[in-house]
Formats: structure tokens, sequence, C-alpha cells
């Protein structure tokens, strides 16, 4: 059950991340308008971009340490030394794999980016609109970086477990 709603989730990432910014931002204005609980915001705060441009640099890391790996073995295969696929990180630069891998870091972090850049530019260039709303840009800049984080950290131990099950055989 849970691998068939990840499944959904993973073939239209960004459409899931609106809809649950969606009901997160809602729900805490829904708390707010009632009077159940008044949200503190420190409105010179830009903490939370700052993580997700942190975060985002990390997992550009992470992808640009496999599309070099893929290159080399790429051009290994050139020079006319092909080997075998031995070791199981090349069994995995061969699979379909990578390819949801590359796709799902790569737009994580233009995603992740686009975020924390511009709730960022609004808490420095608009203070009186980022006074007014900061504390749900920062709602949704934190659900993205969570959910990119999470959804990198996903495919990252998918490849562990790819390795593990290669290594077994």
């Amino acid at each position: 059950m849970l691998i068939k709603i990840l499944d959904i989730y993973y073939r239209r990432p960004l459409l899931f991340d609106f809809l649950i910014n969606i009901a997160a931002v809602s729900l805490i204005f829904f708390i707010e308008y009632k009077g159940y609980y008044a949200f503190s915001f420190d409105k010179t705060s830009q903490v939370i971009p700052s993580i997700g441009i942190t975060i985002s640099g990390f997992i550009l890391t992470v992808l640009t340490i496999l599309l070099t790996l893929k290159s080399s073995l790429i051009t290994k295969e050139e020079n006319g030394l092909k080997e075998t696929l031995r070791n199981n990180f090349s069994i995995f630069l061969a699979s379909d794999l990578y390819s949801k891998a590359i796709s799902v870091l790569r737009n994580g972090v233009i995603y992740l980016l686009i975020v924390s850049f511009v709730t960022l530019g609004i808490s420095v260039v608009l203070k009186n609109v980022y006074a007014a709303i900061g504390l749900y840009l920062n709602v949704v800049c934190f659900i993205f970086t969570l959910l990119v984080f999470l959804r990198s950290f996903y495919v990252l131990n998918l490849i562990f477990k790819m390795q593990g099950s290669k290594s077994n055989e």
C-alpha cells in the first residue's frame, strides 16, 4: 500500500507538494483565524530559506557525484576498456533507477532553490509583505525543504537497497 502511494507521489511530486502546502497553510490560517493559537513569527528571521539553500547544495553535490561517475563509466567504455559490470555501483549506473534518481534529485534542487530564493527575496526586498505573510512563506519553504530532503533520502535509500540486493546474488 505504501509503495503504491509513493509511486503516485513520485509521478507528480510538485503537484502533491503544492497540495500538502495548501493544506498546511490553510490549517495554520484556520487555527489563527479561530483564535485557537497565535503563532509568533520573527519578521527578521531568514533561517528557513537559508536552510533550504544549504540542503539544495548537498543534494546538488550528490547529483554531481552521480553524473561524474556515470560520465567516467561512459569514457571507459568509449576508450575500449569496456568491462563487465562487476561492481554494484556500475550496475546501478546502467539501470533505470539511475535516470529516475537523477530526475528526482535535479527537480528537487530546482524546486528547493526557487522556493528558498523567492522566500529570501521577499524577506529582503519586500519587508512589509514579509511581515504580513512571512509565517506562511516560511511554512511553505519548510515543507518544500522537508519533502525534497525526504524524496532525496528515499532515492538514496533505494540505491543502497539495490546495491545490497545485487551483492547478495
